[in-house]
């Protein structure tokens, strides 16, 4: 049986709700996990299909194949990618910025932002909220996904910077975090099953977006949020993939470095 992976936080909960609500059967085996560990697990054909991060497409595009029409983006905020600093965004060429581990495509697009669009280099270091690692006097900090709510509240940072909006007022296009991918060899293995998961995917997407009410009632309190707040959240994210998404994905690769043409890695469903 395929392995699909699930991201652990709630900005994905819009597309596996259907799964999770029962209301789309899916008899497929779910692996649970931060973004930079379902990239490596598919990566390493511990499973078969996941969200992975945009970073990670685009540096082992070889590897996979997207799910058309689906993505995590932001048209602007995004909400759960933030960038927490106690001084302001130009002040911290060789300061001590700490980023999560749990991101690769946060971690480039802050990177590069702050080489490029602020010309600052700081010293950088690498933290895990599950590990507790991260110093108080870390003078930034990026965090993603339920992550990123929590240290809403440490007021210690006086700036704070949406990494979907700085990307969106920059460049005038949505920021795709992530995509679904799946594994080259286990499309051209398991044609079939493959197709019915896109299937499943995109009906549980269906079903989720007509109840996001429910989910926000649900998991709100999960991550510290009120129902409304929840509700604004969801607002802020987009699980498209147009042909403005495929432009912002072959827009970041570039500035990577890298030449990739999206629509040539879809899935032929």
């Amino acid at each position: 049986m395929l392995k699909v992976g699930k991201i652990e936080y709630i900005n994905v909960l819009p597309v596996y709700f259907g799964f999770i609500d029962s209301a789309v059967p899916f008899d497929y085996q779910f692996t649970e996990a931060v973004p930079s560990a379902l990239n490596e697990f598919l990566r390493e054909g511990k499973i078969d299909v996941s969200p992975i991060s945009s970073y990670e497409f685009i540096t082992n595009s070889e590897r996979y194949l997207l799910f058309p029409d689906l993505s995590i983006s932001s048209f602007g905020r995004v909400k759960s990618v933030l960038f927490f600093s106690k001084l302001p965004i130009h002040q911290l060429h060789r300061k001590d910025v700490w980023l999560t581990k749990s991101s690769m495509t946060s971690r480039a697009l802050i990177e590069y932002l702050l080489k490029n669009r602020y010309g600052v280099e700081p010293n950088y270091y690498y933290y895990s909220m599950k590990e507790g690692n991260l110093p108080k006097s870390a003078t930034a900090v990026l965090a993603i996904g339920d992550d990123a709510f929590k240290l809403l509240k440490d007021k210690n940072y006086r700036f704070i910077y949406d990494l979907g909006e700085e990307w969106h007022n920059i460049y005038d296009l949505p920021f795709v975090f992530a995509v679904w991918a799946v594994r080259r060899d286990t499309a051209q293995n398991h044609p079939l099953s493959v197709k019915k998961i896109f299937e499943k995917f995109i009906e549980s997407k269906s079903y989720g977006l007509a109840h996001l009410e429910k989910i926000a009632k649900r998991y709100a309190k999960k991550v510290g949020l009120t129902e409304d707040e929840c509700m604004e959240y969801f607002k802020c994210l987009n699980y498209d993939l147009t042909n403005l998404h495929k432009k912002a994905i072959n827009k970041f690769a570039n500035l990577l470095g890298f030449e990739i043409d999206v629509e040539k890695f879809l899935l032929s469903t």
